[in-house]
């Protein structure tokens, strides 16, 4: 389990996890991977409604893409420079074939160009993320969930826009301190 973490959530609703999603949505750009971990049940998709709908995206267009693997999500609108959302389900990704077959190459390169790409089950296929990416974990705790957010590559450098987007969304978070190591994942 990943124990390094730069923001720390805690949420008590469903809504309070798809706010957080929206929040890191406002922060993407076209390339950004947002890598997401945890069980079943932990909030993997309704994040992902949230972070689809701070692209400007139709939330209600979301849901778990367990049986096909990868969706795509695109503006209904004319396209105004925003980026789509691809959404993985790499819980059956079992070869470099399955990944080909979705499109993703090397790093992915081509399938993030004009999109961001939300990736469930990401530790699953973490040798082919490459380094810079958001890592989400998410837990089942009493309370509600926890999210902890590890920033890797350019996603450094938004920590502090993306903890101002959460305290706007309303949402108490806090810095965390760093673990040695400073893998997102290992």
């Amino acid at each position: 389990m990943n124990e390094r973490a730069d923001i720390v959530i805690d949420t008590g609703s469903a809504e309070q996890t798809a706010a957080a999603g929206r929040a890191v949505g406002r922060c993407c750009t076209a390339g950004d991977i947002i890598a997401l971990q945890g069980e079943l049940g932990a909030g993997k998709t309704q994040l992902v409604r949230g972070l689809a709908e701070g692209l400007g995206l139709d939330p209600r267009q979301v849901s778990s893409p367990t049986f096909v693997m990868a969706q795509e999500y695109e503006h209904t609108a004319p396209p105004d420079g925003r980026p789509i959302l691809v959404h993985i389900d790499a819980y059956r990704i079992t070869s470099e074939d399955d990944l080909t077959s979705i499109g993703w190459h090397r790093r992915g390169e081509e399938l993030r160009e004009g999109a961001v790409v939300a990736i469930e089950w990401a530790s699953l296929i973490r040798p082919v993320l490459g380094e810079d990416l958001l890592w989400v974990e998410l837990r089942h705790e009493s309370h509600g969930r926890r999210l902890l957010l590890s920033a890797h590559g350019s996603w450094s450098a938004k920590i502090q826009v993306l903890s101002e987007l959460f305290r706007d969304a309303g949402l108490s978070h806090r810095f965390s301190g760093k673990t040695s190591g400073g893998g997102a994942e290992p």
